[in-house]
């Protein structure tokens, strides 16, 4: 196959008028010009899939589904809105359900329909569990974590850094090559140090399920703008974040913000009532609540995600970036993030 671009998007810079090869699914040569032949064309801008590291759910069905179908829909809904790969996110459930859960997505995960698993929980704070239910929160502890590693294929743990033993288990999955975010957590500047010291390369949907960032008391959300080695997860939706502080995130760490929509079932389809888990959300206006009012995921696409962020003034490259090439590389897979030589190609329609 031939693919021919009026601008592509390589090595964070675009250029005009290039043309791939693609032989046996991946990029084999990219050139420089026009070709007379060719089996696509796009005249906009041609750029890499999009890699989402924190989604639950899509197309009115969840990662945590009990059958192969409904997972392949989910993915299939993402996909259909330009997601070529990413992490499919599990929220704390009793321990045998999330370990059945993590054994029923590997083989998605082997056969490269997932980019691998996230656990968000059990490991959380109880002061900021979000929607994740608290009887099924679990203290950190290395006999536990090793019980879900070896269900397979997990390849984030969001963490607490506070709670007692989190410190040793955060040094243990960075020594197994798992990335480790810190989020939903109601660290001190001091606590959320000593996570990031300890391993942790990231912090799950920054300002959401963490307290504000104060003169006195910076906590989590200080620590993670201030670090220059601490890539920030942020959701882009306008409802989780005000526009405003998105601009401020971004102005503080333009070349290191990751953007996901922790999205839910309900996403891509509208207004209505629908179940997760043990409790029905409502989305109406693009928003995601419980009855109690609490914010329960997010709803919108990656592709309203990237006009949202141009429509704030954030430059086109680093727009993109931060959801193509940035996650995959936090994730250690950044052939899925960009157009490179030998990078694997699966064409969303423009």
């Amino acid at each position: 196959m031939i693919i021919s671009a009026a601008t592509v998007l390589i090595d964070q810079e675009l250029q005009k008028e290039v043309w791939l090869e693609i032989k046996d699914g991946v990029i084999c040569s990219i050139n420089s010009g026009t070709t007379p032949e060719y089996d696509l064309r796009y005249e906009g801008i041609l750029i890499p899939g999009f890699v989402d590291i924190h989604c639950h759910g899509g197309g009115g069905k969840y990662f945590a589904s009990l059958t192969d179908s409904e997972i392949s829909q989910v993915i299939a809904t993402h996909r259909a809105g330009g997601t070529v790969a990413g992490l499919a996110s599990l929220v704390t459930e009793p321990i045998e359900n999330l370990i059945s859960q993590i054994k029923r997505l590997v083989p998605f995960a082997q056969r490269g329909e997932i980019a691998g698993i996230h656990l968000e929980g059990p490991f959380i704070s109880t002061a900021k569990p979000g929607v994740h239910p608290l009887d099924y929160f679990q203290i950190p502890n290395l006999d536990l974590i090793g019980k879900y590693l070896r269900a397979g294929s997990v390849a984030m743990v969001t963490i607490a850094p506070e709670l007692p033993g989190a410190i040793e288990v955060i040094k243990h999955l960075t020594a197994m090559g798992i990335v480790v975010s810190l989020g939903h957590s109601n660290a001190t500047a001091e606590e959320a140090h000593a996570g990031f010291d300890a391993g942790a390369k990231t912090v799950t949907h920054l300002w959401n399920a963490m307290p504000p960032m104060t003169l006195r008391s910076p906590g989590l959300v200080g620590v993670a703008l201030e670090r220059d080695d601490v890539t920030i997860q942020i959701i882009v939706d306008g409802v989780h974040v005000a526009p405003e502080v998105v601009q401020a995130t971004i102005a503080a760490a333009p070349d290191r913000f990751i953007v996901t929509n922790d999205a839910v079932a309900p996403a891509g389809l509208g207004e209505g009532k629908f179940p997760f888990g043990t409790f029905e959300v409502e989305v109406k206006a693009g928003r995601a609540v419980r009855s109690d009012g609490v914010l329960a995921g997010g709803v919108e696409s990656l592709y309203g995600s990237l006009n949202f962020l141009l429509d704030l003034g954030v430059n086109l490259e680093s727009a993109i970036a931060s959801m193509t090439s940035r996650p995959a590389a936090l994730i250690g897979q950044g052939h899925i993030g960009s157009l490179d030589l030998g990078a694997p190609v699966q064409v969303i329609p423009a």
